[in-house]
């Protein structure tokens, strides 16, 4: 095959510009590879993205101070290195501490949100006061009770099903009646008992049906009496003394 004198220019610009298309792709791809390893440089190694500042909410029992140590997060580290997961553990390794949330912040910070343990009841510790919150968890110690948070009381010696017991039953009393609540008391899993203001004493029993037996007592307490008896929430009764 033969090229005329006119189709030979044509075809060395035909050749040509397939070259350059294919070192045009080449190019673009070099350039894309070397961009994307600066930014990676940028962003793992340098200390451009690196932690300036660790910001902390939602503190009040423990202190900022104390979460930040616990955080363990180095300055000048870059951004992307933190284990935010890895933090996070370290937080809630703080027994006043229920749950935390730990964000990077774009560019130079790393933001952790605390949530801290809410005191549901207390139990008595010598001359003290230990918080215990819903889930049986003592997390703070005080010297004067709290106004409004009931004591638990169990047995000294095997007593955490009873005390655990108490805290079930504490999560089922109703509102109204747990504003007049000072104790709850359980001898047994199988027997608690709750004792009000004004010298009155509430019979729940065992944890079982506590939405039942809530609902009864609260319709029993309409009634004057010392003694509210809603073990058996299906044959409730009441005594005056």
């Amino acid at each position: 095959m033969s090229l005329s004198a006119t189709s030979r220019p044509r075809f060395a610009r035909r050749m040509w510009a397939r070259r350059w298309s294919r070192l045009r792709v080449l190019v673009v791809l070099v350039v894309v590879m070397v961009l994307a390893g600066a930014a990676g440089w940028v962003v793992l190694e340098s200390t451009l993205l690196s932690v300036r500042t660790v910001e902390v909410t939602g503190t009040s029992r423990v202190t900022p101070a104390e979460v930040l140590a616990a955080a363990d997060v180095a300055p000048a580290t870059p951004l992307a290195r933190v284990d935010t997961e890895a933090v996070a553990r370290r937080v809630r390794a703080l027994v006043a501490v229920r749950t935390v949330s730990v964000s990077r912040q774009w560019p130079r910070s790393v933001q952790i949100v605390v949530h801290e343990r809410v005191p549901a009841a207390v139990q008595r510790r010598g001359s003290s006061y230990l918080l215990v919150d819903p889930s049986g968890v003592a997390f703070d110690t005080v010297r004067k009770r709290p106004k409004g948070l009931p004591l638990v009381t169990a047995p000294a010696a095997g007593g955490e099903p009873a005390f655990r017991a108490a805290l079930t039953v504490l999560t089922s009393v109703p509102a109204s009646v747990r504003r007049q609540l000072l104790e709850v008391r359980a001898a047994s899993p199988e027997q608690v008992t709750l004792r009000l203001t004004r010298d009155r004493t509430v019979v729940w029993g065992s944890p079982e049906r506590g939405d039942r037996k809530a609902t009864v007592l609260t319709a029993l307490m309409s009634r004057r009496a010392r003694v509210y008896d809603v073990s058996a929430p299906d044959a409730p009764t009441t005594r005056r003394g």
